[in-house]
């Protein structure tokens, strides 16, 4: 745990920009460490079904991210991206409709704006979220993007999802902590106002609801 005991007393003194993608690096250290340790602890039951070109869960109502992790994902748009790209991702698209009273009611799925040609197009620097995500069977995830996501049971190996959600509550205790907004976030306008704000870095870290339009609604 020496990564992820490191990581959280780092966190909770941020005070500049230039700390920012590290803390971001650090979470997904500590992740890749309990996950690492659960690996060993409960193997898994067979290989998981996930690999390249397999973009099912990338198709949500919401992709949610805290702070940190959104501002790793823009610098890493801005250096790998051209121009014409980041315009195009600066454009927030509408709001999803999270699902009715209606429990056999659908989710409105829409595909992640980074999602190029079925594969991630920031995979180094996907957020916690997405690494939680893992399936033993395609079928599962073909069968809940099909139908409400929410009816489906997809069998995964779960303490990958423990390990990721566990170092994003870290993330946002740390954020907390810090004096700062700890409010998860929706990816795609969160990333719009990112990229759109030369300053959005230095704005959150001063304390300012930089986010708020995009906070997350699930």
């Amino acid at each position: 745990m020496g990564v992820f005991l490191r990581y959280a007393y780092t966190l909770f003194a941020m005070d500049s920009i230039d700390e920012l993608t590290g803390l971001a690096q650090d979470a997904v250290a500590a992740f890749d460490e309990l996950l690492q340790r659960a690996l060993i602890a409960q193997p898994l039951a067979h290989s998981l079904a996930c690999r390249s070109g397999c973009a099912h869960c990338c198709y949500q109502p919401e992709i949610t991210v805290t702070a940190i992790e959104l501002f790793c994902v823009a610098d890493f748009v801005t250096a790998q991206f051209t121009p014409e790209q980041i315009t195009l991702l600066m454009v927030a698209p509408p709001s999803p409709v999270g699902p009715s009273t209606d429990a056999a009611a659908p989710w409105v799925l829409v595909a992640c704006p980074l999602l190029r040609e079925g594969a991630c197009s920031v995979y180094e620097a996907r957020p916690l979220v997405c690494r939680s995500i893992n399936s033993y069977a395609v079928s599962d995830c073909e069968r809940a993007r099909r139908q409400n996501r929410q009816q489906q049971t997809i069998r995964t190996y779960g303490p990958q999802e423990r390990a990721a959600y566990l170092t994003l509550d870290m993330l946002q205790q740390g954020i907390a902590a810090s004096g700062r907004k700890a409010a998860m976030l929706n990816l795609a306008p969160a990333l719009a106002i990112a990229l759109g704000d030369l300053d959005a870095k230095q704005r959150w870290l001063d304390g300012e609801q930089v986010f708020k339009a995009a906070w997350a609604t699930l």
